[in-house]
């Protein structure tokens, strides 16, 4: 049992909360007794050798001293603050034994403190004002008292918050998709918020471009945009689903990890001029000439054919009597993860010409006209390979095709 030699000012303010204060420190592991004394300081308390001083502030006539935070969540008056401080103060000596650290003041040493000293003495409801902090502004980085938030994340992930709480300050990490599935559940109407008597909002979301802060958590929307987009990540940090479908709006959650990040938008395809090199469908590869594909910023496409040709390898022959020139329009967004649709492709432009024998000809209906109308049946997956190529496999005329391009810049 841990045990606290208190000044008689200490003493005097303890009073109301001791028989609190003496059960929560039974349940402690057993170590030296705990220094308590009062002083003019800034802030609830400080630490002191071997114990803690706590603010004058908290001896005052009001009943809550004067830095408690004021939010929907009533905040703690100034007794079961001054016992919250000496829990926190044994739990913090805890961790520096187990850990054989000097105490931090990060939200990973804050937080554990907290969450400790209210499991203790869960009759005074220490966390819940730090609880309320954690969903309000979302970053226990900037406020280490909401690293609390963390702590009951991971219990009720079923894991042992003050364990996890060691591993990370000897050395261990915390994924993105740790850090998000956490934030998750702190922000969540079903989490955190479902712990505190009274509602209490959570940080209100943001577009992009944004820059999160370090250990943070931020709700992202997107409002809707024809060609739909990508979120990029720079720095350190996750986020829950990065691709915009065009047209629909995007409500997703991202989380600064240790150095923070930004949020930044990029169009979601693949933008530029490409060539068709070849395409294999249908059960056999086929040659391909002349067919440029220009992906648009806006989401504008152009395809461009100058005597064109696609076609099994066989009729190459035919290739050298004929081609197909022109330029097309059409339209390109995002379909989900690496994914495309093509629409509003129109090929009336497109003229099918003799290379031999002069003549001309429409080429909508048949041929190429076809082929390129034939795009917007179904989704494309889409990949770059290098700065130079890049691979369409999508489904065409009833069948599975890949289409290989080339870069032309």
């Amino acid at each position: 049992m841990v045990r606290i030699h208190a000044d008689e000012r200490a003493t005097a303010l303890l009073a109301p909360v001791r028989a609190s204060l003496d059960r929560g420190l039974a349940l402690l592991p057993d170590g030296p007794p705990v220094e308590v004394t009062v002083a003019q300081i800034e802030g609830f308390c400080q630490p002191i050798p071997g114990g803690v001083a706590l603010s004058s502030g908290l001896e005052a006539a009001e009943i809550h001293h004067p830095d408690e935070p004021v939010g929907a969540v009533p905040p703690l008056d100034r007794w079961r603050r001054a016992a919250a401080c000496v829990l926190e103060a044994a739990a913090t000596a805890e961790l520096v034994r187990r850990t054989g650290l000097e105490p931090g003041t990060d939200w990973r040493w804050v937080g554990a403190a907290v969450y400790a000293a209210d499991v203790v003495a869960p009759e005074l409801g220490l966390a819940l004002p730090e609880l309320a902090l954690a969903i309000a502004t979302g970053c226990p980085g900037d406020h280490p008292r909401a690293g609390v938030a963390v702590m009951r994340a991971w219990q009720h992930e079923g894991a042992d918050p003050i364990q996890q709480v060691q591993y990370l300050l000897e050395g261990g990490v915390i994924s993105g998709p740790e850090w998000l599935r956490l934030g998750r559940w702190v922000l969540a109407l079903e989490g955190a918020r479902a712990q505190l008597p009274v509602p209490v909002e959570r940080i209100a979301p943001v577009d992009i471009p944004a820059q999160l802060r370090p250990w943070s958590w931020v709700p992202v929307s997107v409002p809707a945009h024809p060609r739909g987009g990508r979120i990029r990540i720079e720095g350190e940090g996750a986020i829950d689903e990065p691709w915009a479908l065009g047209g629909q709006p995007l409500q997703t959650l991202a989380g600064g990890l240790q150095r923070g990040c930004s949020l930044l938008p990029e169009p979601g395809g693949p933008l530029g001029s490409w060539e068709v090199a070849s395409a294999e469908g249908f059960g056999q590869v086929m040659g391909a000439r002349g067919i440029v594909f220009v992906f648009r910023a806006d989401g504008r496409l152009e395809l461009v054919l100058a005597d064109a040709f696609v076609g099994p390898l066989a009729a190459v022959a035919m290739a050298d009597q004929l081609g197909t020139s022109g330029t097309c329009t059409g339209r390109w967004r995002v379909a989900g993860s690496q994914l495309l649709r093509l629409s509003e492709i129109e090929t009336r432009s497109l003229t099918v010409h003799g290379n031999k024998d002069r003549f001309l000809m429409p080429a909508r209906g048949f041929g190429l006209g076809e082929w390129l109308l034939a795009l917007a049946e179904d989704v494309w997956s889409w990949q770059r390979t290098g700065d130079d190529r890049l691979i369409l496999e999508g489904r065409m005329l009833g069948g599975q095709v890949e289409v290989r391009l080339k870069s032309t810049a």
